[in-house]
Order: structure tokens, then C-alpha cells, then sequence
């Protein structure tokens, strides 16, 4: 238990670190959103017809002087106050009160228009009926409002003494009756008895209903802009946090070194940030061009990380790759060589990318032979290995570093002609042959070959290689990417000595960048035949 509740503790600063991070990345989605829906709220609101609201009381008496002044029951003691209420509020919207309504107020409309834009409540607590008008002109609102309660008033009488009056009615033609035959004077007295009673009851009937707060000049009640528009912002805020969310969940870039590392399964070896836009045009290399720059500095702690995890293994030959192009993997490996080189290292590179290789471009060597020719035996060694000359220290006459060394300590052997079926060729023979003798000539091989995730020339040429080291972009790959990469990377035999994480900073791709690999144009070369091939 207590474990669990150490877990949960450490989490939950986690998840708010997580969403701060979140609500940092996606920001201008939160402020879009916080600025755009209360102006249009207030725009919308600024283009709406002005609507005006006055409202009217009416008290209801539970109060019957009728049945007290003649000594009679009154059953309505026993019903429920509220019922009474609610059931006045009925009587009130009726069609005959609005008719008679609009008819007392002229150019107020039709009695629909003002049931429609009315409501009489029944208070809760109260014997009072409210009854509230809108209206586009404020003193049209007003003089509904109080002619509304004035008209169910008298209408409620109505109701209340439409049964005494057709009593009176009737006694009255009885009294007009006897009055004519002169000859019961007795009967006569009583019928007049009885007429007065009934005049009384009418005349109290009349205190039930009473108008206690007649409709004043109408307020207006929409459009409210300055509401609308503080209600909009938290709206939009709600929505813009939504919508920040949605896009994280959406987005399946990895943002994180340490997320590449965890998917991979990989030790992270190094964060490589952008070299600066204008080698990274003219495809030079920070190594040569800037060595004490701070570009130079990650590529040099590199090498001290590769030194540190590769003594146990003793891996010899390394490939470089990554999931996809656009990574970065060529001049990951073209400035790692320089530096190993830097560092007293006999270094071969050797581009093995048989689909768009660059490495040429890295050292300026152009139309020349490469590994295609070597392998065809149309080229020697020597006219296919370059060695690249490395500047010494001028003040101690040694390497950049301060360690004795060959000057000329990295070699390059680009890919030469393209072969007809580089997924073949990289399989092959004498290929793996070609490997062999040249690892036998250096201190360390590096090997730059394809995308895993593209082709599959590196599952082929994993066979001849000792150990990957893998390069994976900020903001390029993906989650789905590195799942699957991890998938493939599994399956090599040879061992993964770690990640480098490129792209720490910003700007376009840095040299190396891949077009795609479709479409690209070819110099056919036949594969060879699977015969081992005579060393030079």
C-alpha cells in the first residue's frame, strides 16, 4: 500500500508537468481560440435587434369575504396555495386575455406576437403573479405589461362572477314578475332581500385580483455585448484547451529525446542540435568547417559516449541509420568519422546507401569510383579510397584533440554507380567480402546505409556488420515510426549500441536530406555473381 501511495504521489506531479507541457506547446491555439470566439460573440451580438423587458405584479387574495359575510363554507380554504397560483398563471395565458391585451395597445401586434414573447409566473412562495413582456420599443414593453395584468384582472373577475350575475338575472325577472301580479307583498320583500345579497357578493368578488406593480419603461435585455463577449473568452478558453488536447492526441511526433530513447529501447547517446543554415546549404560539415563551434562540441561528446559503450562489445564495423530520411543519418555519420579520425582513430567511411547516397558530396568527390566499382573489380582500392587530410593542432603539432595520430587517419569510399537492385547487392557476396578487407584496415568502419523503415538493405547488410547505431529527428519521426523500427531492429543480429537525436534546434534538414525514394534516376550496374572476389 504504502509503495502505491508513493507511486501515485510521484504521478501526479508528473501529469500536471505533462499538461503545462502541453498548454506551453500548444499556446497559440489556446489564445486563438481566448481572442477569436468573444469577438465574434461581440460582433454578432452588435448586429442583433435591440429587445426590450418590463414586467407587471398581481397580488391573488385567498381571502372570502363573501362566505364570511353570509355565514357560508368556503371550501377553497382546503386547496393548496400554490395550485391556485399556478392555475391563475394558466387562466392568464389564456387567447381571449392577450387579444383583449393587444387590442388596448395599439401597433403592439397580434395576440400570437405577444403570448410568444410573454410569460406570467407563479411565485413560489407568494400569492403574486408576474407578468413579463418583451418588447423592441421599451415603452411598447412597459404598457404591455401593466395592460396584461390589467386585463387578466378583469377577466379573472369575469370568471369569478359570471354564475352570481346569472343568478341576479334570473331573481331579477322573478322580482319583475311578482311586482306585476301585486299579490304576495311577503314574497316580494324576500326576492329584494335576496337581490341585495347577491349585488354584495359581486361587489366583494372584486378585491381577489389587484395590480400591485404595474410595467415600467422596458430594460433591455439583449443584445448584452460586454456579457456575451466575457462569456465568449471563457468559452473560448474552454474550447481552445479542448482543442490543444485533441491536436497533442492527434499529433503522433515524438518531441523528447528521452521518449525516442524509451521507444527505441535505446541508450541516448547524444543530442546533435542544427549546424548553421548556411554549411548546412553548401553541404559542408561542422567538424571541418567549424571544430570549436558548439556543433562540433556534440559530435565530440559523441564519440566519447560511442568509446564508452562500445569496449564491452569491441564492435568494429557500425552502421548508421534511422527509420525514415529525412533524419539526418549522413552527416550524423560524415561528422562522427571526423571526429573518430580527430581522435587518433584509423577510420574507414563507406556509403552504402544504394538509393540516394551523399557522402560524396560531404568531401567533394564527385564522378568518382566507389564501392560499386570495387566490388566489379573496374577499381582499385586505390582509386576508390580517399583518404580526407585533417588539420593539425598548430600549436602542439599533434591532432585537435591533443592526441598523436595519422593526420590522414579518415578515409571515404563512396557508393560509385548505382545498382540495378540495391536490395540484391547488399545481400550479396562480395559485398560482405568487400566489408571484411576493409575493416581489416582500420581502426573502426563507419557504414552509412538506407532507412529501415523504407527498403530493407539494411536488414541485409546487418549480416556483415557489427554493431547500428541509430539516428532518429526531432519532429520528424513518429510514434507509429519508432514502433515500428523497434519492431525491425529487434530482429538484426547485430547489436545496438544506442540513439543520436537530431534536430534539438531549429531550421531545415541539414545536409544528406532525403527527396524520397522514388523516381530516383540510376546508373545501371549488374549485381555480381556470388563469387568471393581476389583482395588487392
Amino acid at each position: 500500500m504504502e509503495s502505491r501511495r508513493a507511486s501515485d504521489s510521484l504521478s501526479e506531479p508528473l501529469a500536471v508537468r505533462r499538461i503545462l507541457s502541453i498548454l506551453r506547446r500548444r499556446w497559440w491555439i489556446v489564445a486563438v481560440c481566448a481572442l477569436v470566439v468573444p469577438a465574434v460573440a461581440v460582433a454578432l451580438s452588435r448586429t442583433q435587434t435591440p429587445v426590450y423587458e418590463s414586467s407587471s405584479e398581481v397580488l391573488l387574495s385567498q381571502q372570502n369575504l363573501a362566505a364570511a359575510l353570509t355565514g357560508t363554507i368556503d371550501y377553497s380554504i382546503n386547496r393548496d396555495p400554490q395550485r391556485i397560483t399556478s392555475t391563475q398563471a394558466e387562466v392568464a395565458r389564456s387567447p381571449v386575455v392577450a387579444r383583449r391585451t393587444v387590442a388596448a395597445v395599439p401597433g403592439s401586434g397580434t395576440a400570437d406576437d405577444l403570448l410568444e414573447s410573454s410569460s406570467v409566473t407563479a411565485s413560489e412562495d407568494t400569492d403574486l403573479l408576474t407578468f413579463t413582456v418583451s418588447n423592441g420599443d421599451a415603452e411598447t414593453a412597459g404598457r404591455l405589461a401593466t395592460e396584461y395584468a390589467k386585463q387578466f384582472i378583469a377577466y379573472r373577475l369575469e370568471l369569478d362572477t359570471a354564475a352570481i350575475g346569472r343568478a341576479r338575472n334570473e331573481l331579477q325577472g322573478r322580482i319583475d314578475q311578482v311586482r306585476a301580479d301585486g299579490t304576495n307583498p311577503e314574497l316580494l320583500k324576500s326576492l329584494g332581500n335576496t337581490a341585495q345579497t347577491l349585488r354584495t357578493l359581486q361587489t366583494l368578488q372584486q378585491s381577489n385580483a389587484v395590480l400591485v406593480r404595474g410595467g415600467g419603461t422596458g430594460t433591455q435585455t439583449s443584445p448584452k455585448p460586454e456579457r456575451n463577449g466575457l462569456l465568449g473568452f471563457g468559452l473560448g478558453l474552454v474550447l481552445g484547451v479542448g482543442l490543444a488536447f485533441l491536436r497533442e492526441a492527434l499529433d503522433t511526433r515524438v518531441r523528447s529525446a528521452e521518449e525516442i530513447s524509451e521507444r527505441l529501447g535505446l541508450t541516448l547517446l547524444a543530442r546533435l542540435p542544427e549546424p548553421p543554415r548556411r554549411l548546412r546549404a553548401a553541404n559542408r560539415l561542422v567538424m571541418m568547417e567549424e571544430p570549436a563551434g558548439v556543433q562540433a562540441e556534440a559530435f565530440r561528446m559523441l564519440r566519447t559516449n560511442l568509446e564508452f559503450v562500445n569496449p564491452d562489445r569491441r564492435a568494429k564495423t557500425i552502421a548508421v541509420t534511422s527509420s525514415v530520411n529525412d533524419e539526418g543519418k549522413s552527416t550524423t555519420a560524415a561528422n562522427l568519422a571526423v571526429a573518430l579520425a580527430l581522435a587518433g582513430n584509423r577510420v574507414i567511411l563507406v556509403d552504402l546507401d544504394m538509393r540516394l547516397p551523399v557522402l560524396h558530396r560531404f568531401f567533394g568527390l564527385p564522378d568518382r569510383p566507389g564501392v560499386t566499382d570495387v566490388v566489379l573489380d573496374t577499381a582499385s582500392f586505390g582509386e576508390a579510397l580517399v583518404p580526407i587530410a585533417l588539420d593539425l593542432d598548430e600549436r602542439s603539432g599533434t591532432l585537435g584533440n591533443g592526441r598523436g595520430g595519422d593526420p590522414q587517419g579518415l578515409k571515404v569510399l563512396p557508393a560509385g554507380p548505382l545498382p540495378r537492385d540495391a536490395g540484391e547487392f547488399a545481400g550479396s557476396h562480395p559485398l560482405g567480402s568487400l566489408l571484411a578487407e576493409l575493416r581489416e584496415q582500420c581502426d573502426i568502419l563507419l557504414v552509412d546505409t538506407p532507412p529501415l523503415l523504407r527498403v530493407g538493405d539494411t536488414m541485409a547488410l546487418s549480416v556483415n556488420i557489427d554493431a547500428l547505431l541509430v539516428v532518429a529527428r526531432l519532429n520528424v519521426v513518429s510514434r507509429p515510426m519508432l514502433a515500428e523500427a523497434s519492431r525491425v531492429l529487434n530482429r538484426m543480429r547485430a547489436v545496438k549500441l544506442g540513439v543520436v537525436v537530431t534536430g534539438t534546434g531549429t531550421g531545415d534538414a541539414y545536409g544528406g536530406a532525403y527527396d524520397g525514394y522514388r523516381d530516383v534516376k540510376t546508373t545501371v550496374v549488374e549485381t555480381p555473381s556470388e563469387q568471393p572476389r581476389t583482395p588487392r
